[in-house]
């Protein structure tokens, strides 16, 4: 009697061991934000943009915060299988083979939260996903695990401007201010693989997988993560 008894509770360790390591490896969380939709068309452009792939814009152009997402460093970002993908080189996804849109589509699904240092911020010209518009310009941000590091190591993630209309501290001037500062942010959003920049990749980017949208942008002050607010 003794023994099963010891058998059971030996089972009853086990099980509770695999339920918290199963729990700590999904990395599952709700995240908090203040926001969950943008505006499906700004400034008459809607989210297929105008010109260019289709397709990516209209990941770019995602309106719709994910509910659920994965916590993920740069490190385990930049190293997802991408052999797929870079094989199917700049060319306009509609042209790409079934099993890179296949695996494409399956990892873009992903909600990701990824932390970095803020190294440099920038505004983009004019782009087809914008419509070519004057006034629709994304923010170009660059994040690293290192606040030393330079771009060629740096995670490019994008604040569009849907998700700037309905957050009005998300300024370039603020971004500016805090990558001077290297601050260490909290980046949630989409994950997406930006085809069309092969060529900056060990130059002015560390991997053509990137964070786009922007849809949750958090700082480290204090020793807690706040919202961002414009200076």
């Amino acid at each position: 009697m003794k023994s099963r008894n010891t058998l059971g509770l030996l089972l009853l360790i086990a099980l509770i061991v695999a339920l918290i390591w199963y729990v700590n490896s999904t990395k599952k969380i709700s995240p908090l934000r203040e926001v969950a939709v943008a505006p499906e068309t700004i400034g008459g452009v809607g989210v297929e943009g105008s010109g260019g792939d289709g397709m990516l814009n209209r990941e770019k152009n995602r309106f719709t915060a994910p509910l659920d997402v994965e916590d993920q460093t740069i490190a385990q970002i930049e190293a997802i299988p991408s052999t797929l993908l870079s094989e199917s080189g700049r060319r306009k996804r509609s042209n790409w083979p079934a099993a890179s849109e296949d695996y494409v589509e399956q990892e873009e699904r992903r909600g990701v939260r990824v932390v970095g240092y803020l190294i440099h911020a920038k505004e983009s010209g004019a782009e087809s996903c914008n419509g070519y518009s004057d006034v629709l310009h994304d923010f170009h941000v660059w994040i690293s695990d290192s606040p030393t590091s330079d771009k060629s190591n740096g995670m490019i993630v994008e604040i569009t401007p849907r998700w700037k209309s309905v957050h009005a501290d998300w300024q370039l001037r603020t971004l500016e201010k805090l990558s001077n500062e290297h601050a260490q942010l909290r980046i949630t959003g989409w994950l997406m693989w930006d085809e069309e920049h092969p060529d900056e990749v060990g130059k002015s980017r560390a991997t053509q997988w990137e964070v786009h949208p922007v849809t949750n942008l958090e700082v480290r002050s204090g020793g807690a993560w706040v919202a961002l607010h414009a200076e």
